[in-house]
């Protein structure tokens, strides 16, 4: 399956460790192409239909889309790399202004 930064997939975060976000979820793939193209690895950051106002940059708001079923909130503050392995199909992509957004968002954690 090709990978591409932006796209929402559904992974699976299990085990899960203290806090950390944990189930069969949506994430969205913010490494770049070429990375996902080369590793067995991609980076991500996970989705909640979980909604929480005026939490940014810890968390962006996304409207369902394509097979993203419910309004989500990007996890910005809880990204991860993770093994293609988890990945078990993609549902939706980002448009190029959110993913930016995302990036932006992601800037501001550090």
């Amino acid at each position: 399956m090709e990978l591409n930064r932006g796209d929402i997939v559904i992974v699976n975060l299990y085990p899960k460790k203290g806090d950390e976000v944990g189930k069969i979820r949506p994430a969205v793939i913010v490494s770049g192409n070429d990375e996902n193209a080369i590793l067995d690895t991609v980076m991500l950051m996970p989705l909640s239909t979980d909604l929480i106002d005026n939490m940014y940059p810890y968390r962006m708001k996304i409207l369902k889309r394509d097979g993203l079923k419910e309004d989500s909130d990007i996890l910005i503050n809880q990204i991860r790399a993770l093994s293609k392995t988890r990945i078990k199909e993609k549902v939706a992509k980002l448009t190029s202004v959110e993913y930016d957004s995302v990036i932006q968002n992601l800037c501001k954690n550090f």
